[in-house]
């Protein structure tokens, strides 16, 4: 079992050649947005006080992606984790391949993408810093054009196929794969646009929602969730009390944990959940208000409003839909917020929250 103790963390720099530097023990403050959609997951990283030379090989863009991994590296901490006082802001070099995780470790990747720009600035007159921005599969996302056809009688399954092959250039492998229909087309198809809208077409005829991910492509359909459940307490991580809102799901805090991302599983004390406060225009203009227990949850009916309060799981299993870590190597913050929604619930979240987090 993992231990939240002891910070982990690590920022690579990575060029086309799968070589890099570490710029671990710096100040860094981070912020990840990682969202349900087609739309790239999001970095901003800021790197305090680095030397010149480096500054300048990340301003000349010799360095084409960055991955940051945190989390925490238990109590099996070995002399050869930590780093001497001596090394402490020396850039290190390294792979593409680098890990170095322990069993009692609770740290992975966390952010893997595209370095689309950087800027340098000073907070003060002694500290600079530097500004990378940076998105999970920005290249392939603009970039990847195709021109090719299929001939009558393709499936569903030819098209995922050759789409993929039009990601292989910039680095995109296949991950979670949708379940396909026989359904064989009696016509043919010609294609000759942006990869990303193809993918959007096909997403929508498999009734799925599709993302970038780590590398990966993935496409979710309805229902899908990763299998192993993580539990969420005071003990585990939970920071305070999740919290359930109209149109923006259960809304959890908790301290970074790498095993959970998006479509995964979390498990709370269903009784921990703070309810949302409805106004008393809204009491007054509802039917009746009622909570009653529909597909496991415990939903409330009778507003007059369209949306109402998230669905609450009787058995505290949510999906996760929406990831926004912050995290300070030299300060407080290093957390995820979540928005998550009951396992069949027929609320989900609203559009007007979606397009808040794009």
């Amino acid at each position: 079992m993992s231990t939240n103790w002891m910070r982990h963390f690590e920022l690579q720099l990575i060029d086309d050649k799968g070589q890099g530097i570490v710029l671990s023990d710096f100040k860094v403050t981070f912020s990840i947005q990682r969202n349900d959609n087609r739309w790239p997951a999001t970095a901003d990283v800021k790197i305090y006080n680095l030397s010149t030379e480096t500054q300048n090989k990340i301003l000349n863009q010799e360095f084409s992606r960055i991955v940051i991994i945190a989390g925490y590296d238990g109590l099996d901490v070995s002399q050869s984790d930590i780093v001497p006082a001596s090394e402490v802001g020396k850039v290190r070099y390294i792979d593409d391949n680098s890990d170095g995780r322990n069993d009692d470790s609770n740290y992975g990747v966390i952010f893997s993408g595209d370095i689309t720009f950087s800027v340098t600035g000073k907070e003060n007159i002694t500290d600079s810093y530097i500004i990378i921005v940076a998105s999970d599969g920005e290249k392939a996302f603009r970039e990847a054009i195709i021109s090719a056809s299929l001939k009558k009688g393709y499936t569903l399954r030819d098209e995922y196929d050759m789409l993929m092959r039009y990601l292989e250039p910039y680095g995109i492998k296949k991950g979670i794969e949708p379940v396909f229909p026989d359904t064989v087309y009696p016509r043919g198809a010609s294609y000759y646009g942006k990869v990303a809208d193809y993918l959007s077409d096909l997403a929508a005829d498999l009734n799925a929602t599709w993302q970038f991910s780590y590398g990966k492509i993935d496409f979710i359909q309805e229902e899908y969730a990763r299998k192993a459940v993580v539990v969420l307490n005071a003990d585990t991580g939970l920071v305070g009390m999740p919290q359930q809102t109209i149109g923006a799901g259960v809304n959890v805090t908790c301290f970074i944990n790498s095993k959970i991302q998006l479509h995964s599983l979390i498990q709370l004390d269903q009784a921990s959940v703070y309810r949302a406060q409805l106004s008393n225009e809204q009491v007054l203009q509802s039917g009746g208000i009622r909570e009653q227990e529909i597909n496991g949850n415990l939903v409330t009916t009778g507003l007059a409003q369209k949306e109402a309060p998230a669905s609450i799981a009787t058995d505290g299993v949510y999906i996760v839909r929406y990831i926004s870590y912050s995290g300070d190597t030299r300060g407080q913050n290093w957390y995820m917020d979540m928005a998550c929604e009951a396992r069949g619930a027929q609320d989900g979240i609203s559009d007007s929250t979606v397009n808040k987090w794009l």
